[in-house]
Parts: C-alpha cells; sequence; structure tokens
C-alpha cells in the first residue's frame, strides 16, 4: 500500500529544517478561519443553560 505525501508528513515528527513542516504565521486570519471560529464560539455557548429570571 502506498502512502501519499499528505500522509507521511501527518505521521513523522517536524524537522525544523524542512521549511515545508513549519507552521507559516498570516498577518490577518483569513474570513474562513473567523467563521469557523465564531460557529466554535456560539457551539461552545449553547452548551451552557440560560439563566434563569430570579
Amino acid at each position: 500500500m502506498a502512502t501519499t505525501q499528505q500522509e507521511t508528513a501527518s505521521t513523522r515528527p517536524l524537522d525544523p529544517d524542512d521549511s515545508q513542516s513549519r507552521a507559516q504565521a498570516l498577518d490577518n486570519p483569513t474570513q474562513e478561519l473567523l467563521d469557523r471560529a465564531w460557529v466554535g464560539w456560539e457551539r461552545f455557548l449553547d452548551t451552557f443553560e440560560a439563566a434563569s429570571d430570579e
């Protein structure tokens, strides 16, 4: 069974000399990332019970 490059990259430890394995920093988050974070935040808030009116 042949492994893909992505499978190999996900199973080997990070090599500091391998520029492809390093995370790339972004100046600003993408809109997709912000949307996903917002959905996650709303899902998190939905786990709390509503405050009583007392």
